[in-house]
């Protein structure tokens, strides 16, 4: 296998990224991975990592990378808006099919947290994704609304700051409207002990995945948030290489 480091273009500046590669030389089905909320292409406990290192063996390119303002890419936090990320990821994705070893018809989205919800409102100006796989997926962006509104200075999240343009779009953003129209195959995996974001917003997606040509919700039991138990990231790998194999 391969892994490369680099930079892919999004809206002027440059959004860091490593592209593993599979052994062989044919054109390869694709993943992009999509990390959450004050994330980065690694994500807690290398998550990230081990699960392209996983889908790579099993002959898939694979794309994770920072989102402008997180992790290694340029840009600051504070300026981030879930609108922005949408435009990362897409122009994430296109530079996924622009590359050589990619078979552009086999593409797969790969979104945890606010990067599934990333995913979702990404999907209508995507092209075609062939499947999606969603990890604790946001389906309310209202969650991060103060109960005062919108805030007039930005918040304080853990060391992040957060800007007013951040918690001024929410009430616009409608993930669960957003996917009607998706034809492809959802998988969405939800730890049943998540406190961050309950099961149930992962839940609210089968009912908006209408048109999906399929659609399953799977609880993994006692898994947190970030799926820190060895049991359960084991779990949430293989049931994710195993979905996007078939």
């Amino acid at each position: 296998m391969d892994e490369q480091l680099l930079w892919v273009p999004s809206r002027g500046k440059r959004m860091a990224a490593v592209l593993h590669l599979p052994d062989g030389r044919g054109r390869a089905p694709a993943v992009l991975m999509c990390h959450g909320f004050t994330g980065h292409k690694a994500e807690s406990h290398r998550l990230f990592v081990h699960t392209a290192r996983r889908l790579a063996q099993e002959g898939m390119a694979v794309l994770r990378f920072d989102f402008l303002g997180s992790g290694d890419s340029e840009g600051l936090f504070e300026e981030m808006t879930i609108r922005g990320e949408v435009e990362d990821a897409l122009n994430a994705l296109n530079f996924l099919r622009e590359q050589p070893r990619v078979d552009g018809n086999r593409v797969a989205m790969v979104g945890f947290s606010l990067g599934g919800c990333v995913v979702a409102l990404s999907l209508p100006r995507a092209g075609a994704v062939k499947t999606l796989v969603l990890w604790a997926p946001v389906s309310n962006p209202m969650r991060w609304m103060p109960p005062t509104g919108v805030p007039d200075k930005p918040q304080n999240r853990g060391g992040f700051l957060v800007g007013v343009n951040f918690y001024r779009e929410l009430p616009e953003l409608k993930p669960l409207e957003s996917v009607r129209a998706y034809k492809g195959s959802v998988l969405v995996l939800h730890g049943s002990a998540d406190e961050a974001v309950p099961p149930d917003e992962g839940r609210a997606y089968e009912r908006a995945f209408i048109n999906a040509a399929r659609f399953e919700f799977r609880l993994l039991d006692g898994a947190d948030h970030t799926f820190t138990q060895p049991e359960a990231e084991r779990a949430l790998i293989a049931q994710t290489v195993e979905w996007l194999r078939a």
